[in-house]
């Protein structure tokens, strides 16, 4: 006897199910900006970093929980082949230049964070603190982001290409 008291046999409108897709998508996307909203808002004002772990984990384990379940789905060599097929620029190629806008940004924030903290209201010393920071940062995270996101999707792609392959419901 299983236990389907919760369950409807039901079959559900594929329009009303695409449009809860569509609702969760937007409600994960404002989610993510609330909480980095917050982390940058909670890094300017308080000197110390233990105040925005809570955000840091809702937007890291969010963000992967969903790359874990796309690769394990095979979703994501799926969506990886259609970006490809409809798109001008390569997913790769689109990785890496979300990776170069990501280490740029970053390396804006901390070069303001770090001007406006440690530069003593003096303007040249401001100045110089944010050329340092910004183009230290710069320099180390842009690679850094580069390699990783090169090596996660390789490794993504291959993954769920192997799983999708595996699909006992893809015929």
């Amino acid at each position: 006897m299983s236990l389907n008291w919760f369950k409807k046999n039901s079959v559900e409108d594929e329009r009303i199910v695409n449009l809860k897709n569509k609702l969760y998508k937007e409600v994960y996307t404002l989610i993510m900006i609330i909480c980095s909203i917050s982390v940058i808002i909670k890094s300017f004002a308080l000197p110390r970093t233990e105040s925005v772990w809570l955000e840091m984990l809702i937007m890291l384990g969010g963000s992967l929980y969903f790359g874990i379940r796309s690769v394990a789905l095979g979703i994501y060599s799926d969506e990886v082949e259609v970006h490809d097929q409809r798109s001008k620029v390569s997913f790769n190629k689109r990785n890496v230049l979300w990776c170069f806008a990501i280490g740029f940004i970053l390396a804006l924030y901390c070069g303001i964070r770090s001007a406006i903290l440690y530069g003593n209201n003096n303007s040249a010393t401001e100045i110089k603190h944010f050329i340092i920071v910004f183009f230290a940062t710069l320099i180390i995270n842009v690679p850094l982001f580069v390699i990783v996101s090169s090596v996660i999707h390789y490794s993504a792609n291959k993954v769920s290409q192997k799983m999708s392959q595996n699909d006992p419901f893809d015929s």
